[in-house]
């Protein structure tokens, strides 16, 4: 199989800490990993021991520069990389990022945690950003990668998503073959993981959601999040006391600091069952693109990008 999963919910719900213990799930699997931060608050890097410091941020525009030109190629559909807008498809001529150490994006913008795994990170606010900028912006450079990415069998993406329902603002939902969404049992998250069940129905992707329960005391707490999301959660991890202390010291999660591995196991199993197939994906994008292209700045900045679309597949 080759995977892409995305993790999110409410802020504070531990979806960047799942999704760091994710990574090393797989990693002791031994699949190859692409472990990307895109929250605004920068926490998976962190949590698997890399520096992520603005100099090296997907979203920094020489960094998506570099980027777009690579993936560009020679594909003459796009006039130059400055008219990628967030759902710029590849065409003839563009290069595809692989999971291979030797990728020049990887190489260029990627910390390597061993041959097989490499972390990038979107970045966050920078002080010129103040009053002139959206993150819905820095996330575009992201949509861009992950629709220029070729997987072999067994790789495996793991995104970290900014909190709450942003994946919604333009293509990243159809990125995904499966979306957790972290729930607490308080209100507040359970109404952002209802909230994410409502958009994804709407934007026909609801089939990819899948709930799980975090920081879960008792059966009370498991009552609650089943009566409140209208059903069980995929699988629920309980209060972990080891994650918690290992955290307070400034240690990276580990596996080891788990009481069972087995819900990490169960997300993994339950994505191998439900790839998303090429073909879906890509009447999501291009359905996405064409929204785009009609907004107004769009047009006005890039003129008709309907070009940048190939034939519809027959």
């Amino acid at each position: 199989m080759k995977m892409r999963i995305a993790f999110t919910g409410k802020g504070g719900s531990g979806k960047s800490t799942l999704a760091a213990l994710f990574v090393g799930h797989l990693r002791a699997a031994g699949h190859r990993v692409l472990a990307v931060d895109a929250d605004v608050n920068v926490h998976l890097a962190p949590l698997l021991g890399v520096t992520a410091g603005p100099e090296g941020a997907l979203s920094r525009p020489e960094n998506a520069r570099q980027v777009r030109r690579h993936l560009l190629g020679t594909n003459p559909r796009v006039a130059g990389v400055e008219h990628f807008v967030p759902t710029t498809p590849p065409g003839p001529g563009s290069r595809l990022v692989t999971l291979d150490a030797d990728d020049p994006v990887l190489v260029r913008h990627a910390t390597a945690l061993d041959a097989r795994t490499h972390v990038l990170h979107v970045g966050t606010y920078e002080p010129d950003d103040i009053g002139a900028g959206c993150y819905h912006g820095h996330l575009a450079i992201l949509e861009n990668l992950l629709s220029h990415l070729r997987l072999d069998v067994d790789d495996w993406v793991v995104c970290d998503m900014v909190a709450g329902t942003d994946a919604f603002a333009n293509s990243l939902h159809a990125q995904f073959d499966v979306i957790v969404v972290v729930a607490e049992s308080t209100p507040e998250s359970v109404s952002v993981a209802r909230r994410y069940r409502e958009l994804a129905a709407a934007a026909g992707v609801a089939d990819l959601l899948a709930v799980v329960g975090n920081k879960v005391v008792d059966g009370v707490d498991r009552d609650y999040l089943a009566r409140e999301l209208g059903g069980a959660p995929l699988t629920v991890l309980s209060t972990q006391a080891g994650l918690r202390r290992a955290r307070q010291a400034g240690a990276c999660p580990r596996l080891a600091d788990l009481d069972d591995v087995a819900p990490l196991a169960r997300i993994a199993e339950y994505a191998r069952s439900r790839p998303m197939s090429p073909g879906r994906r890509e009447a999501l994008l291009r359905a996405l693109h064409l929204r785009l292209a009609g907004q107004d700045w769009v047009r006005s900045a890039h003129g008709d990008v309907t070009t940048q679309l190939g034939p519809v597949p027959a």
